[in-house]
């Protein structure tokens, strides 16, 4: 099992210094991969819920490739619709090779339609823009001389280089909708849920599975992922004393018997990775409850 960890929330890193000590210390404690999020404004009226700090998810990614040697960049996800395809394609097609092949790309399609408004981008066409700039950058990445023609998209007769070096360069459909699961079947090279209970997790597995032999896929090579917040900070213990149905599977367990059962249970559903999001704590805080989860946890959850 692959174990990452979620940046955000991104106020927790003042200054470039934070930030890369944060990673160095994620590389050395172990884990696999940073995750990185994409807001590009937060409306006042989702301020209260949703951080509205949000640090450029391109650049970011770059001082992921630049501070470590070998900690992947997860993008956890990338709301696709506010972003030109073509452009995109470019910056990470860019940032694997410079990387050495560590990026992977989360893909949604976003929920908050004030944002969408602020971008300039049809808030009800979200869907339709994410399938076909998915495509667009598919045909970018893996075509010699590559041409589309589109709804939103068109072009022909043109160069792109430099392609990734990762063939392909994975994108990971993020949400829990039946239509996020049908895109993922379709298009992506994985699944990452977020906030599912057992019960539904199982069920959606189930789906994506049937999904996935109608077009002739399976699971083998299909990346599925998970994110678990962990409360990480001293003197706090974080149970789950049961792992029935209907209970929720969004949390990881400060106690390591449980955590162990959650994790292997998680395993069984197909999730190959694991983001852990380390809840509300300052950037100090964050570093104390990095390094007591890799004392204390990390090793036994391999």
């Amino acid at each position: 099992m692959r174990l990452g960890f979620g940046l955000s929330p991104f106020q927790r890193y003042p200054d470039l210094a934070a930030l890369q000590q944060t990673l160095r210390l994620a590389e050395e404690m172990g884990l696999d991969a940073a995750s990185i999020g994409d807001h590009a404004v937060m409306p006042y009226s989702h301020a209260k819920t949703v951080s509205p700090f949000w640090h450029d998810p391109i650049v970011t990614g770059t001082v992921i490739a630049t501070g470590t040697k070998r900690l992947g960049i997860l993008y956890n996800v990338f709301v696709l619709p506010y972003h030109h395809p073509v452009i995109l394609a470019k910056s990470l097609a860019t940032l694997d090779v410079f990387s050495g092949g560590r990026v992977t790309v989360g893909v949604g399609v976003g929920w908050i339609k004030e944002e969408f408004e602020a971008l300039g981008v049809p808030f009800n066409e979200r869907g339709a823009l994410t399938d076909e700039y998915i495509k667009v950058m598919r045909t970018l990445w893996n075509e010699e001389k590559p041409a589309f023609q589109g709804q939103y998209i068109s072009f022909d007769n043109i160069a792109f280089q430099p392609r990734p070096l990762q063939r392909p360069l994975p994108i990971i459909i993020g949400g829990g909708t039946q239509k996020t699961l049908e895109r993922a079947a379709a298009l992506g090279d994985g699944w990452h849920p977020l906030g599912r209970t057992w019960s539904t997790l199982t069920k959606d597995v189930a789906e994506l599975k049937r999904l996935l032999a109608a077009r002739g896929r399976s699971m083998e090579g299909f990346r599925m992922g998970y994110t678990l917040y962990y409360s990480g900070a001293a003197g706090q213990t974080q149970r789950h004393t049961s792992l029935a149905g209907g209970e929720e599977a969004s949390s990881l367990s400060t106690d390591i018997g449980e955590a162990r059962e959650q994790v292997a249970r998680l395993k069984e559903l197909g999730v190959s990775y694991i983001t852990l999001r380390f809840r509300g704590l300052t950037h100090t805080e964050l570093c104390e409850a990095m390094a007591r989860f890799a004392k204390d946890a990390l090793p036994k959850l391999r």
